[in-house]
């Protein structure tokens, strides 16, 4: 995150504590104590029984510093009124709850033995009945017989932002303790466990991962994190947020990192901090989204839930910087720029931690799609070079003999096609099967208000070739236009015999 002066800092921090920021649509609180709020207290520690064991809270650095100026201590566990639902097949519409407290729920629980279990959290202002959460329980119910356990810590997770941020620390030890005695008493292999949270639940998801490790000597298989939150975790140590050592793989999806009104502080968290950080569409403005903050930061539960269909792939490139994916530079699915899916199917690969992936999306569902980088070659003959370049947008139409596209621009601004030159984009679109034929058409981005884009002559090219190729296949159609000169305004369409 960019600098921001000490007087705006102290400002949206303040907007931060009073709940005004991320309310989404809620009334704020009341203003009063708020200036109580912006001290820590004197006390160093808070303590609280857990199921019968005492559990303490550090008050202390790092869980309070320039990023966490206000440090509050979990509410206790009868305030936050945590529970556990389990589903099965068997039980999709009426669930078991599961009270660690009450080691016979948990013995008599009617889960689906040998079979994994999916833990849901939701996040701040939510609840465990939230739409989609019980969307994506049925879409995991419907693609397995398997067990899903959905984490409401609803009276924990109302304003102000800042005691929900404190009470995930708890709710994270209240879930650690449930695994454990799911693995210890249950004999459910701490193997089948993989945590699904979103914003303030990815964290908490994060924090039974730490707990169980330091408490218990286990290690969890998985978190995936649905845009994390990121006021108070951003530039903060792993202890106080989610981190790769949470679990022997962290998948990340990041989808919000809109500016909060102007400040340079996002709902969803910008830094990798997992194995894996997909960005679909950058991890900013997603398509179909129209700006709004909560429907980006709500678009990774809605791109996680459309992977359990399995319609069609979401696959995620490495690449260090997204503008470096579009142009094609990260490419082929080897060692060198390796790929995975996003989503439930994401996999490990053996890359450091931290490792950012790119991809596209569509605007509306599916939002699934297929990669293709099409390349395009501008002629060097004696004629392209005396011509000294054009400024063009392309337009290509792509047909398959499986299906075809739709008409694809391949940028949103005009680019200087120069002698000599190769230009690449990486496009999203329905899988065309063997490539059959493309039609190819450029407009010229002049304006009869702008009299430096006045021409004396109609606007031309000179391409060469235009390469398609789809991701993860080693496949490349290439083909060669007949005209050395290409018109503004026309069509031109190439097929198998322009093979060049």
């Amino acid at each position: 995150m960019p600098a921001i002066g000490a007087v705006q800092e102290a400002v949206l921090l303040h907007l931060l504590n009073i709940n005004l920021l991320m309310d989404l649509g809620a009334h704020p609180p009341e203003m009063a104590a708020s200036i109580a709020d912006s001290f820590a207290p004197n006390v160093e520690e808070e303590c609280w029984k857990i199921y019968g064991q005492t559990t303490c809270f550090s008050l202390t650095s790092p869980w309070v510093n320039a990023s966490r100026p206000v440090i509050r201590a979990p509410k206790s566990p009868g305030e936050i009124g945590t529970t556990f639902k389990l589903f099965t097949r068997l039980n999709d519409t009426f669930p078991a709850t599961l009270d660690p407290g009450n080691l016979g729920t948990v013995l008599s629980a009617p889960f689906i033995p040998d079979r994994p279990f999916k833990v849901i959290s939701h996040g701040y202002l939510s609840y465990g009945t939230v739409s989609w959460v019980k969307m994506m329980k049925g879409e995991l119910l419907r693609a397995s017989d398997q067990n899903v356990i959905v984490v409401d810590w609803s009276g924990g997770a109302q304003p102000p932002y800042t005691q929900a941020v404190a009470n995930i620390r708890l709710v994270g030890a209240q879930l650690a303790y449930l695994i454990y005695s799911l693995n210890r008493f249950a004999d459910v292999p701490i193997s089948s466990f993989h945590l699904i949270g979103h914003s303030l639940g990815a964290h908490l998801s994060g924090h039974a991962g730490t707990y169980l490790r330091e408490s218990y000597g286990l290690y969890l298989p998985r978190i995936t994190a649905l845009d994390p939150a990121e006021p108070y975790f951003n530039d903060t140590h792993t202890i106080t947020r989610l981190d790769h050592s949470d679990a022997l793989f962290v998948d990340v999806i990041h989808t919000d990192d809109s500016p909060i009104l102007g400040f340079p502080l996002s709902l969803g968290m910008t830094q990798p901090i997992g194995h894996l950080d997909f960005y679909p569409n950058g991890g900013g403005e997603q398509p179909g989204c129209s700006g709004g903050m909560k429907c980006q930061h709500h678009r990774a539960i809605t791109y996680f839930t459309e992977s359990i269909r399995q319609s069609c792939p979401m696959t995620g490139v490495a690449c260090p910087s997204y503008q470096e994916f579009m142009d094609g530079e990260c490419w082929g699915c080897d060692q060198e720029h390796p790929c995975s899916p996003m989503g439930l199917e994401s996999t490990n690969l053996p890359v450091q931690p931290l490792t950012k992936l790119f991809l596209h999306t569509r605007d509306r569902s599916p939002y699934c799609g297929y990669h293709y980088r099409v390349s395009v070659e501008v002629s060097n003959t004696t004629q392209a070079r005396d011509h000294d370049g054009e400024f063009a947008i392309i337009h290509l139409r792509l047909v398959g003999n499986k299906d075809k596209s739709r008409p694809i621009q391949l940028s949103e601004k005009s680019h200087y096609y120069e002698a000599g030159t190769v230009h690449r984009q990486v496009i999203l679109t329905h899988d065309l099967g063997h490539l059959e034929t493309m039609g190819v058409t450029f407009e010229y981005p002049g304006s009869m208000f702008n009299i430096m884009s006045w021409r004396l002559k109609r606007p031309r090219l000179h391409l060469k070739s235009i390469t398609v190729e789809p991701l993860g296949h080693n496949i490349a159609w290439r083909y060669c236009f007949k005209n050395e000169v290409q018109q503004a305004g026309m069509e031109y369409v190439l097929s198998s015999k322009n093979s060049c």
